[in-house]
């Protein structure tokens, strides 16, 4: 591994972990939007498998750890969850939709296959930083950035900036791309930041409701937590 694979993984891993105190909301039986933890596990097994045709050890490592750390939320979420039988279809589509997008690229004879499918992982990429993008209007209408975490943007957007160093070395576009627009969009988050402030840090959690899912603002700040992949 050279210091920038062990760098972008060790910044990635620990964005990951950080994930997991949504469990203590989900123990506390707080309503937690359930969908960008489902996309995180089809990101993470879908990056695995591009890892395993890149045979990029650094990228199958991540995205390992990823795997397994995304599936331990969603089994959290069904173990907590009143409704379990609409968490065991969510996962089971999520899971269904990564097998066949693998078993896809495996099978398929057409030579563009690899191709589809690494823009497939691009786009999963891109799915993540469409999450927030409601949260900043909200900032910029009420003029208040209290609920983005500097912490949380500076370490996303260096995992970015990592990752993209990384593509950059290894020439590949479906890596450069997505993190490009990652960094960009964490350093827009910092220039709000930077310019409102957070003027609602010592309030109690608000709720706001996305897609008819009311969340306190501690949930909202997990959307800003990005793959770097």
């Amino acid at each position: 591994m050279t210091l920038v694979a062990i760098a972008a993984s060790a910044v990635t891993i620990a964005m990951l972990i950080s994930q997991l105190t949504v469990i203590k909301q989900l123990k506390q039986a707080h309503k937690v939007p359930i969908l960008q933890f489902l996309m995180s596990f089809l990101s993470s097994i879908l990056w695995l498998k591009y890892g395993l045709i890149k045979h990029d050890n650094t990228v199958i490592f991540v995205n390992g750890i990823g795997s397994i750390i995304s599936f331990y939320i969603l089994a959290s979420f069904w173990w907590y969850s009143t409704t379990r039988s609409h968490v065991e279809i969510e996962v089971l589509a999520t899971a269904v939709t990564g097998v066949l997008l693998v078993s896809y690229v495996d099978h398929s004879r057409d030579p563009m296959a690899v191709e589809a499918f690494s823009m497939v992982c691009c786009l999963m990429s891109l799915v993540f930083l469409a999450s927030p993008l409601s949260q900043i209007g909200n900032v910029v209408k009420l003029k208040d950035a209290s609920v983005l975490l500097p912490s949380v943007a500076l370490l996303a957007f260096a995992n970015n900036i990592l990752w993209l160093v990384y593509g950059y070395i290894h020439q590949d576009p479906f890596m450069i791309f997505p993190n490009i627009i990652g960094a960009l969009f964490c350093a827009l988050q910092l220039v709000l930041i930077a310019i409102y402030g957070r003027a609602a840090a010592g309030r109690l959690p608000v709720a706001l409701e996305d897609d008819g899912v009311l969340a306190s603002s501690e949930n909202v700040q997990m959307t800003e937590i990005s793959h770097g992949l």
